[in-house]
């Protein structure tokens, strides 16, 4: 009887340290899979995303109205940030007070912005471009707007919120935020553009343009 006890035990404790083997594979095993690592320990699996949204709101003969539309991420606005954060040159110009995406850039153009869109350097920086053209006139000049930084955990979101008031009448139609405080400059590169319903404004009508660029991370 002692003999088949002793068995028994010798069983279930085959078993229990079988089962206990199982379950430290498979965790090894998850790991690898989310982390490419075989020792999960000893790396974590972190992942960033970058998003900008648009919004417009208009105030044309004292009634107000707002729209968000879908904007373009352009390539070569996403390569500047990459380039910043891996310590490389970025393209124009290196962040500084005077160089970041906090400016604001209208058009009157209707051309769908793509990601592919050449939008680097003198010309093809400026908002619209390489297809339409940048305003510089009427109240519309490019200029910078009101940063709000990211703070906390994430998801969390920072914001560049400008008004132009119109100083004669002027349609516009497009949005693009951009690095540099002037149009024409060699250091320009625009990060988004947005398209929307093309709205003519007044003499005094106002349009609030707001960007929020959102941040996950883990």
């Amino acid at each position: 009887m002692k003999f088949l006890r002793v068995e028994w035990t010798k069983k279930r404790g085959s078993i229990a340290l079988l089962a206990t083997g199982l379950v430290v594979s498979a965790f090894i095993l998850g790991g690898y899979v989310a982390t490419g690592n075989w020792n999960p320990w000893g790396n974590r699996h972190y992942y960033q995303e970058l998003n900008a949204n648009f919004q417009e709101c208009h105030t044309v003969s004292g009634v107000q109205a707002c729209t968000t539309e879908h904007n373009v991420i352009f390539d070569a606005g996403a390569l500047w940030v990459q380039r910043v954060t891996s310590g490389e040159a970025p393209t124009g110009c290196a962040p500084s007070t005077t160089c970041g995406f906090k400016y604001i850039a209208m058009s009157a153009g209707t051309t769908a912005p793509v990601a592919t869109d050449s939008v680097t350097g003198a010309t093809n920086g400026d908002c619209g471009k390489p297809t339409d053209t940048e305003l510089t006139t009427n109240g519309f000049a490019r200029a910078l707007g009101t940063v709000t930084d990211i703070s906390g955990s994430s998801p969390k979101s920072s914001t560049v919120v400008l008004q132009f008031t119109a100083t004669a009448t002027q349609a516009v139609a497009k949005s693009c935020l951009v690095n540099q405080s002037t149009a024409a400059n060699a250091a320009n590169v625009q990060l988004a553009a947005a398209t929307f319903t093309s709205i003519t404004l007044q003499s005094g009508d106002t349009i609030t343009i707001t960007w929020t660029i959102s941040w996950t991370w883990s």
